[in-house]
């Protein structure tokens, strides 16, 4: 067999010789067949990539080479059309950078990015032949379904030249990231020309919303108004709480320099001209005085669209003058397609008589309200609570019980100075039903005030008071506040106003201090849930910050933990009229409140003056305020004076932080 087997071998070689033999001695040629061309090396998605990838998942993608003898592989690149955001990774981030061939790589995207989507190419490169490559387009996806319909805005603070900035308008939000339309109206100082404007309206032609994995968003909302930046856009932050609301920050642009917070509201009934009783607070500047203001009261429609004067009251206090129990009358516009009526108010005895709002509805109880004159009167900005089947029921000091927690921020009249938010006014008190105010404790700051011998005014004391339902049936509250322990310096018997709104709501409030702790405010009292008061989970907040040299202001998200007594989250803010975005915040407070639900802690955060002293104020289990209290601190005076609030926050997504 092995013979055979190398007969058979060499036969063909026998044969070879054979025929180059006949060739030599043949006059025919024969060329030479060409060797089979080399197969190029080839590269593909096995199998195909995704087209999109939620924000807050992730993507695989498999490349496999082909006809590569050195079985060198692939190599990954990543691209987006973003521009520079101060992150390490503004496009995402691949998991190699090389992989052999068919083993996949994972694409993480951003935390967050502007807009409402964000192209990204993944490019997959032959190792061996970089010119044999494969592009794969993604989109990722934020979650700006959760927010669709149509939302009231409404912000307000002050720009860098310490003149106030008032915000109030509707956008419509389609779900997908765009806005398809809304309107405006603003009071600021515009700088071209160089004047006050009270009530600029503005039609918002458009913009686009972002809403990312740990709760914060953005808002660009575009108009024609060259004013108010570039191209008209003006930029926003937010912190998710729900379908129905966000917590927002005004953001400085290229011609505002501004600073400012608010909220921003799910519009949920049908725009039907509101009816019955109103209670209302307003606060800003008189403009024909150039002095800080606040007043509020009732405002019944006790017609369609009118005002007569029945059940109606106001009360005003503008720079320390104080008017009490002014009548009256009015009328309500029916609203247009985004539900803003205008509110005209005829109050002889206020200090500029005739005022004009401009009121956004939110559903059939709340209206946020801005001033709109467009004559200069005045610039304020404020909230209605409707009465509802309330009005005309408040009848005697009966109607007014319970335990109420109020937050009142405020303008310090010392000196005649004008600094919005340089008082600060939070505190608890019971109402017993027959007139009288008990069970009562305040943390009140005045920035400038100097009656107590330090630079600034720190009353962190218990309280009584008497009250009394005046005009009864309307809901008007007059409430003196006296015998604090312990007593400021020459007494302290500051004038609280309050307006029910009925029906378990909270009342609305006018606050106004007297000849030697001079200030005025607006702000709301909430009734306070039964004990036991928590504070632990996942909430949004809101803050702001002054000294009369610097404006902070600002909102994120929160986690306090019970157990521990902590707290920890993000701000959107504008320190001192300059975004500071991403910025970590910490806070401590005592696990278990006292008996009117008040804990002492700390809160450090992206301010000039921090860490700082605060104590937190439970309306219940999930809402709240918190009011800085180291003003006048003996061995570290801060000078400044802070209010925040919270409340709670629901993940944008299952899993979400």
């Amino acid at each position: 067999m092995a013979t055979r087997q190398w007969i058979y071998f060499l036969l063909p070689a026998v044969m070879l010789l054979l025929m180059a033999g006949c060739s030599s001695s043949s006059s025919t040629s024969v060329q030479n067949q060409t060797a089979p061309a080399a197969t190029p090396v080839t590269i593909a998605f096995k199998p195909a990539p995704p087209a999109s990838v939620a924000i807050n998942a992730t993507a695989t993608l498999t490349a496999v080479v082909t006809n590569d003898p050195s079985n060198s592989g692939v190599d990954w690149s990543l691209e987006c059309a973003l521009p520079a955001t101060g992150t390490s990774s503004p496009c995402g981030s691949l998991s190699a950078s090389h992989t052999a061939s068919g083993t996949p790589v994972t694409y993480t995207p951003p935390t967050t990015f502007p807009g409402s989507s964000l192209p990204v190419t993944i490019l997959a490169f032959a190792t061996a032949a970089h010119t044999q490559n494969v592009v794969a387009g993604l989109v990722v996806t934020g979650f700006a379904a959760m927010l669709k319909g149509t939302y009231v805005l409404q912000a307000q603070g002050m720009d860098s030249g310490f003149n106030p900035y008032q915000f109030a308008g509707v956008v419509v939000l389609d779900g997908k990231g765009n806005i398809a339309s809304g309107e405006q109206i603003l009071n600021f100082f515009d700088p071209n020309p160089s004047t006050f404007i009270s009530g600029k309206a503005d039609a918002i032609t458009g913009g686009s919303y972002f809403l990312g994995i740990d709760g914060r968003g953005t808002l660009n909302i575009n108009t024609t108004d060259q004013d108010l930046g570039t191209n008209g856009t003006e930029l926003f932050t937010f912190v998710f709480l729900s379908s129905s609301q966000t917590l927002i920050t005004a953001l400085p642009t290229s011609t505002l320099s501004i600073a400012a917070t608010g909220t921003m509201d799910l519009q949920t009934s049908s725009v039907t001209a509101p009816t019955a009783g109103y209670a209302f607070v307003m606060s800003g500047t008189d403009l024909y005085q150039g002095v800080p203001t606040a007043f509020g009261g009732i405002f019944n429609i006790d017609s369609p669209n009118i005002i007569s004067g029945n059940g109606s009251v106001g009360d005003q206090n503008i720079a320390g003058t104080i008017t009490d129990s002014a009548t009256m009358t009015g009328t309500v516009s029916p609203p247009d397609p985004y539900g803003a009526v205008t509110i005209t108010l005829n109050i002889p005895l206020f200090s500029s008589g005739l005022y004009t709002f401009t009121g956004y509805i939110v559903d059939a109880t709340h209206i946020k309200l801005i001033e709109s004159d467009m004559s200069g009167i005045g610039s304020t900005i404020g909230l209605a609570i409707g009465q509802g089947s309330a009005t005309g029921t408040f009848t005697g000091d009966s109607v007014f019980s319970g335990t109420y927690v109020f937050g009142v921020p405020g303008q310090d009249l010392t000196f005649g100075t004008y600094f919005p938010a340089s008082a600060t006014s939070v505190g608890v008190f019971t109402a017993d039903g027959a007139g009288n105010i008990t069970n009562a404790i305040t943390d009140t700051f005045l920035q400038a005030n100097q009656a107590e011998g330090t630079a600034g005014t720190q009353i962190s004391a218990s309280f009584a008071g008497l009250y009394s339902v005046t005009h009864p049936g309307d809901g008007h509250v007059r409430a003196a506040f006296n015998h604090f322990v312990p007593e400021p310096t020459g007494s302290f018997t500051p004038l609280f106003f309050l307006f029910l709104t009925g029906n378990g709501n909270p009342a609305l409030v006018l606050a106004s201090g007297d000849i030697n702790y001079g200030f005025l405010g607006a702000g709301i009292a909430y009734p306070q849930a039964a004990a036991p008061l928590t504070f632990g989970g996942t909430y949004g907040i809101d803050i702001v910050q002054q000294n009369g040299l610097l404006f902070d202001a600002g909102e994120g998200p929160m986690t306090a933990t019970a157990s521990a007594g902590t707290l920890s989250g993000l701000l959107d803010f504008d320190a001192n009229f300059l975004p500071a975005l991403d910025t970590p915040f910490t806070g401590t407070f005592a696990a278990a409140p006292d008996a009117n639900g008040r804990s002492a802690g700390t809160f450090t955060g992206p301010f000039v003056y921090s860490p700082f002293a605060a104590e937190y104020y439970a309306i219940d289990s999930g809402h709240g305020f918190f009011v800085e209290t180291d003003l006048t601190n003996v061995i570290a005076p801060t000078g400044t004076v802070s209010l925040g609030y919270y409340t709670p926050r629901t993940p944008a997504c299952s899993g979400c932080p």
